[in-house]
């Protein structure tokens, strides 16, 4: 008999991230007033077959990450990767916003290095952050 987590492609972290989706959603413009800027970044298309975007809240004076939320589209690794970085981000500066490199997140993550192309599209939607600054 056949053990069907065995052929399971996604890791008991990243089902919990793919099911809970935590930091999906958006921020819009001026939501928290003043002191916090919000700053967008995306990459991929869905016609391709993977979006993401990361819209990040980030106070103005000493420019942290106080508020992240994302969208995207495309696989459960995708989505889940989102997820996490979602959980990540806060607390950090905006000059120093990835925690580490996608290879890492594979790692860290449990996904198979089919998916790392995947990751690179996560990173550049973060990476296009920078370009708006």
């Amino acid at each position: 008999m056949r053990d069907p987590a065995a052929s399971d492609p996604l890791s008991s972290r990243l089902r919990r991230l793919f099911r809970e989706l935590p930091g999906s959603g958006t921020l819009p413009e001026g939501a928290f007033g003043p002191g916090i800027d919000v700053y967008r970044g995306q990459a991929g298309r869905e016609a391709d077959g993977a979006r993401v975007v990361f819209h990040l809240g980030v106070e103005k004076s000493g420019r942290r990450v106080t508020e992240v939320r994302f969208q995207a589209y495309g696989c459960p690794h995708t989505l889940a990767t989102a997820a996490w970085l979602a959980e990540q981000l806060p607390g950090r500066l905006l000059e120093n916003l990835l925690p580490s490199a996608p290879a890492d997140w594979l790692a860290e993550l449990g996904i198979p290095v089919e998916k790392f192309g995947r990751l690179l599209l996560v990173e550049d939607a973060l990476r296009a952050i920078s370009t708006v600054l």
